[in-house]
This record gives structure tokens, C-alpha cells and sequence, in this order.
């Protein structure tokens, strides 16, 4: 069983990739489930608290390992909830051990100076509820800044994680040969 956890930030293109990796499997007949992020994160989207999060994620990661597949597609995993709960990487060492030497990081990256269009745009089209979500941010300035400030803090917990991670930069909106290259990457 192989494991691909997509991290990144809001806009990063996250669904995207998730959604042309599905379909590559899908059409190589590979066997696949998928934890969406409706189940990694939003269950406790507003919590603080690590082990809250260390324990949620424990729950999911071990009903996922349940299922006979090829695959297992994390959309997030636990670098949101250690950015969210002000937590060290070592703080949920636990989590990565369930993972390590099956899993692949995929960490989706947008060049800075696109930030604020991305999420201006997304405001625009994710609809009412995700633009009240990130109104409540602050300003658009203080908005903006809090993705780019997530995005450096995401890239220094690569620094620390002990997984096997790739790095893509999605500004282009490649999201059928980010795809490509991460099953590529994988050994069959």
C-alpha cells in the first residue's frame, strides 16, 4: 500500500491534483481510497488543541489503513492541524511514524507574489461560506499575509519531516503533469 498526502495551502491546488491522481489510478485500475478533507480537517477545523488533533488524526489514519487498496489519498494530513495548533513537528512525530516508509508529502506551493490573487479569486468562487471563513482573517493585507505566513511555516516543517516529500510549485496551474510525475515517482 502506497500513501499520498497532499498538503498546502487554501488555493494551492490541492483538490486538483487530488482529483487527476484519482483519475490516473482509476484509469490504471489501481485500487484507491481517498480521506477527504472533510474528514482530515474540517471535523475539527477550529479546534487549537494538539492533541485533540493528534488523536482525530490517529482515528482516521487507522480506519484508512483498514482498507485493503493500492492506494490511500490523504487530502491533508497533519501539517495543517500542527500550523493551526501552534504545535512542533516533533509534537506529532506519533501521527508520521503510522506513515513513514509508505507515504509521499506532496506539498503544493504558489510563488508568493500569487497568493493574494489565489485567494482573492477563490473568495470569488468557493462561495459565501468559504469568503465569510476567511474574512474573518482580517483585512484583505492581513488575509493575505496569513496564507503566505502558512505557506513559510508549512515549508520549514518540511525541513523536519522524517517522510519522503516532493515539492511542486503550482502557480501554472500544471495539475495534470504534477500528477503524472507524482505516480511516476512512486514505484508500482
Amino acid at each position: 500500500m502506497k500513501i499520498i498526502i497532499v498538503e498546502g495551502i487554501a488555493t494551492s491546488g490541492k483538490t486538483s491534483v487530488k482529483n487527476k491522481i484519482m483519475e490516473a489510478l482509476t484509469d490504471s485500475g489501481k485500487s484507491f481510497s481517498v480521506v477527504e478533507e472533510e474528514n482530515s480537517l474540517m471535523p475539527i477545523l477550529h479546534n487549537t488543541d494538539g492533541c485533540v488533533a493528534i488523536n482525530w488524526l490517529r482515528k482516521i489514519i487507522n480506519e484508512a489503513l483498514e482498507k485493503e487498496n493500492d492506494f490511500i489519498i490523504f487530502d491533508r494530513l497533519f501539517f495543517t492541524h500542527i500550523f493551526r495548533t501552534n504545535s512542533a513537528m516533533e509534537d506529532f512525530r506519533e501521527i508520521e511514524n503510522m506513515v513513514v516508509g509508505q507515504a509521499l508529502l506532496v506539498f503544493l506551493a504558489i510563488d508568493e507574489e500569487e497568493i493574494p490573487r489565489r485567494i482573492a479569486q477563490a473568495c470569488k468562487h468557493r462561495g459565501e461560506e468559504w469568503s465569510e471563513y476567511v474574512s474573518k482573517k482580517g483585512s484583505e493585507t492581513e488575509i493575505y499575509q496569513y496564507y503566505i505566513e502558512q505557506q513559510r511555516k508549512l515549508f520549514e516543517l518540511l525541513k523536519q519531516t522524517s517522510l519522503e516529500y516532493k515539492i511542486y510549485n503550482t502557480t501554472n496551474n500544471d495539475f495534470d503533469e504534477i500528477a503524472k510525475n507524482i505516480l511516476e515517482f512512486l514505484p508500482n
